[in-house]
């Protein structure tokens, strides 16, 4: 396992460390795998052949981690292969009708697997061994705290911290599916095989009201049919129910609107999507309520932000201090505690419930604490994922003064509408050749900071975008001009440096011998015909809704706002553009993911950094974005980089797979334009920090690929063709064996199945990384199950537990019947139990009440999966180890040898 290079003490003044860097239970995760890293698990599990289902059942990362990648001494190779076939069942449940509708099969990317794998070990620990994971996390946290300086040390892990697990995932890195698993995951190891067994509540709390309609739909398409929103009124509870609810309906007390939080306090299980609030007054009473739903149960946490969230949140020291300062003023009026005498100072411990309030809001060392697994953006976009982004901001100098003639505002816009329109025309023109890469419809999101007038008078962000349409529709001439001059790369609008900020980025659009304008009036606005006006119509059949159309056209636009009266209001009052009232129109808005959606303009406010999904966002406008907003851009951005891919791979392409001539690039990358966006030169600095060039500093060069494949063709076996799985001679088709019971054509032939069960805690790994050689006499109580004890075991379970794993692995011809089971496992003499070595302290072993007979229960249960493993494999392997003939690789299959 790799060792981590102790940090330096950090200084006064310094920098504050990186919040990756805090992240203690990822950390302690990692240890349990060799080359304990992400980037060393990526260079083992992250290339694409190590994708799908293994024909055995198990997962092909399965296969490679158990070649040496994991560390015996803390998991061994039972527990990994049980961790997996839940991790199987559990997403083949949630992706089973994903896969109808889409017709394909949804594999797990490696960091996906990695996510549910952690949660696999830590739900399983944190149920059957929390005292050794408490203690293994402290022994983890002491270490973090040798590489810290004083102002950034955790204090250690106690047992209520455990119940709070957090996902620091980028998004479009597959969240939703991830919470999912989740759920199922807990559910697995809350009953421990009592499918009767629930949490008090399954509760899932989202940032709005239209985020959580969009979950239960998620959640529906995932196979959950128990699924409801929360409503206080509702006095059925049906323990089985996941109830949906967003953060703004929790308070303190109840009220008309919102239920106190007290009211959800029991043995929970809570999922929370992108509820932190930062670290401000509102991240305090967050947190506190936080605390409260999840005392006594348990917590997922899910977030692509948790690194801005916490910038300026505190460990608990720090929190205690400055609780400590604040006592000193007001007692003392003055803050310098130093300088207090002990008298003084003795006045200044804090009592029980101010720790504890400073334990619960020290956002920083909280979520440092619980964040099980960091794939963060800058890991999501090095590994290849999502889009490319161009970022543009127009210069503050040009547009400071609002009384300023528009023309060079308009001229901006200009040409960023042309960026978007070159989408529109690349995706219409190659539309076939885009199928195979999953390129969605272009679709332009603006989003504004204001959404009604302001009381200087000054326009809303939202109504600009109007103007700005407006202008466009009714200036054919300029637009026309400036549109020319873009496609001919003349500079028109210069950098801070003086270079053209669109150089070169039109020359798609030079091979056009159309009416440019004329086309985009066509692809954009639905109309052929130039010269109309822009229409606003109010939608009073949908709340917050207003469309955008040219004459009688399909509605073009839609405006997606809370206040949508009163920003139609001010729209009338406007003589740039025409509007009307619609009182029977539908909903616009949930038909902009239909893939024959005509909206091409989507405007909205900060609303949209919450959740929203879609597949089609190629182009951003940002109006008035300050720099207190970081968080929000953030997530905003992480809207616009979601990036099917070819074949569902989530990965743009690269330019040896682009086909020629389509420019498919262009359509991979997401175009980001700020308009008095302040924050925008500290987004790209925060990308530039993690590490993620910008587009100027990418140098593509095309290599031709050669080969190094030897003139003498490798040589390999292979399984003879018709004898594979259910061809006519495949084992599945030929044998179809009773449990356990060997063949007459094998016996005598195989060497009889056996397998080991040790149950004795690891304890030597947990309290140390010390990997120093140690002399140790093995101790352990070798032992078997009694009969007389097997006899009481629930064979109807045991059978039907059997048949899941049989089915899951995919082994059809395998016979199950419950008296052969039962026989089998009743075996009475020593040759008859031969087949496992149970490894056990003999004291787990004394009967003292029921539940020991069930605990015994699963013991069997996994010797049984266990050794029908290795039994029907023995089988399998025989059969078809006659019938393999060699071969020479063929194509590309013998590079795979030479990497």
């Amino acid at each position: 396992m790799a060792k981590r290079p102790a940090a330096k003490a950090t200084k006064k003044g310094a920098k504050k460390l990186s919040f990756h860097k805090q992240l203690v239970l990822n950390r302690y995760m990692y240890r349990f795998f060799k080359d304990g890293t992400l980037e060393g698990l990526k260079s083992q599990l992250g290339d694409d052949r190590f994708e799908g289902i293994h024909e055995d059942g198990q997962t092909l990362f399965f296969q490679e981690l158990s070649s040496n990648l994991f560390e015996v001494d803390r998991i061994d190779l039972d527990e990994l292969r049980r961790y997996d076939l839940n991790i199987v069942k559990h997403w083949n449940q949630i992706t089973e009708y994903r896969n109808r509708k889409e017709e394909t099969v949804m594999n797990m990317k490696y960091f996906q697997y990695l996510s549910l794998l952690f949660t696999e070990i830590y739900l399983d620990w944190y149920f059957n061994k929390k005292q050794l994971l408490l203690d293994g996390l402290n022994a983890e946290l002491a270490e973090f705290n040798k590489e810290q300086g004083k102002a950034d040390l955790f204090q250690p892990y106690v047992l209520s911290d455990l119940n709070k697990l957090a996902f620091w995932n980028a998004t479009g890195s597959g969240k939703t599916l991830l919470l999912h698993v989740n759920i199922l995951q807990y559910q697995h190891y809350f009953r421990n095989g009592h499918s009767n067994v629930h949490p008090d509540k399954i509760i899932l709390l989202t940032p709005d009201e239209r985020l959580s309609n969009q979950h239960l739909e998620e959640l529906h398409e995932s196979g959950f049919d128990k699924v409801k929103p929360f409503n206080k009124n509702d006095r059925h509870h049906d323990r089985e129910f996941i109830e949906v609810i967003d953060i703004n309906k929790l308070a303190d007390e109840m009220g008309d609107k919102t239920v106190a939080v007290e009211a959800f306090e029991g043995n929970n299980l809570v999922l929370i999507d992108e509820g932190h609030k930062g670290t401000g007054t509102a991240a305090g009473a967050w947190m506190r309520r936080r605390d409260t739903l999840t005392k006594g149960g348990f917590a997922f946490e899910y977030s692509a932000t948790f690194g801005q969230a916490v910038a300026k949140g505190n460990t608990v020291a720090k929190n205690e201090e400055e609780l400590q300062k604040t006592k000193a003023k007001t007692l003392f009026d003055t803050k310098a505690i130093n300088k207090l005498d002990d008298e003084q100072k003795a006045q200044l411990v804090l009592t029980d419930a101010e720790k504890r309030k400073a334990r619960i809001e020290a956002t920083r060392e909280v979520y440092g604490k619980c964040v099980l697994f960091d794939y963060s953006y800058k890991f999501f976009y090095s590994d290849g994922y999502g889009k490319e982004s161009l970022i543009l901001n127009l210069n503050p100098e040009n547009d400071k003064d609002p009384n300023a003639d528009d023309s060079k505002r308009y001229e901006y816009f200009t040409a960023c509408l042309l960026s978007f329109y070159q989408q529109q025309y690349l995706y219409s023109k190659h539309t076939d050749k885009l199928n195979e890469y999953n390129i969605e419809k272009p679709l332009w999101v603006f989003v504004g900071n204001s959404v009604s007038t302001t009381k200087d008078g000054e326009s809303s962000d939202i109504h600009e975008v109007l103007k700005f349409l407006a202008w466009f529709l009714n200036n054919e001439h300029q637009a026309k001009a400036w549109i020319a001059d873009f496609i001919q790369n003349k500079a028109r609008i210069l950098d801070t440096k003086g270079r053209s900020i669109f150089d070169k980025r039109f020359l798609p659009l030079t091979t056009f011998s159309g009416d440019v304008y004329a086309d985009i009036i066509k692809k954009m606005f639905n109309t052929t015909h130039t010269g109309q006006r822009l229409l606003v119509q109010n939608l009073k059949g949908s709340k917050g809704e207003l469309a955008l159309r040219v004459g009688t056209s399909e509605p073009f636009g839609l405006i997606n706002v809370g206040d949508s009266p009163k920003l139609y209001k001010a729209c009338e009052e406007d003589e740039d553009f025409d509007y009307e009232s619609n009182d029977f129109a539908s909903t616009l808005f949930h038909t902009i993911n239909n893939k024959d959606s005509d909206i091409h303009v989507l405007i909205g406010s900060k609303k949209f950094t919450e959740g929203w999904s879609s597949w089609r966002v190629s182009t951003m406008g940002l109006l008035n974005m300050g720099r207190g907003e970081g968080s929000q851009i953030i997530q905003l951005f992480g809207r616009g980089v979601r990036l099917k891919g070819q074949g569902y791979s989530l990965k743009r392409s690269t330019v040896t797979q682009r086909p020629k001539g389509v420019h498919l690039e262009r359509l991979e990358t997401l175009n980001i334009f700020g308009v008095r966006a302040d924050y925008m030169s500290t987004f790209k600095q925060y990308l530039e920090d993690e590490g993620i060039p910008q587009s100027d500093d990418i140098l593509e060069l095309d290599f031709p690929t050669r080969s190094n494949v030897p003139a003498n063709k490798l040589k390999t076996l292979k399984l003879k063709d018709g004898y594979k799985d259910n061809q006519k001679k495949g084992f599945k088709r030929v044998y179809f064996p009773h449990l356990y019971e060997v063949p007459e054509d094998f016996k005598g032939k195989l060497k009889p199945a056996h397998v080991k069960l040790d149950l004795y805690p690891k304890l030597e790994a947990l309290s140390t990384t010390d990997k120093k050689e140690k002399v140790l006499v093995d101790q352990r109580n070798e032992d078997k199950l009694d009969p007389k004890v097997i006899a009481a075991f629930d064979f109807d379970r045991l059978y039907l537990e059997l048949q899941a794993f049989k089915h899951q692995r995919g082994w059809s011809n395998l016979r199950l019947d419950k008296q052969r089971l039962m026989d089998f496992c009743l075996g009475k003499t020593e040759e008859q139990n031969h087949w496992y070595t149970l490894l056990i302290p003999s004291s787990e072993l004394t009967l003292k009440s029921f539940s020991d007979v069930r605990k015994q229960e699963d013991i069997m249960l996994r010797l049984l999966c266990d050794f029908t493993d290795r039994f029907y494999k023995a089988l399998k392997n025989a059969y078809e180890g006659q019938f393999y003939e060699v071969t020479r690789v063929q194509g590309k299959e013998s590079e795979c040898f030479l990497t």
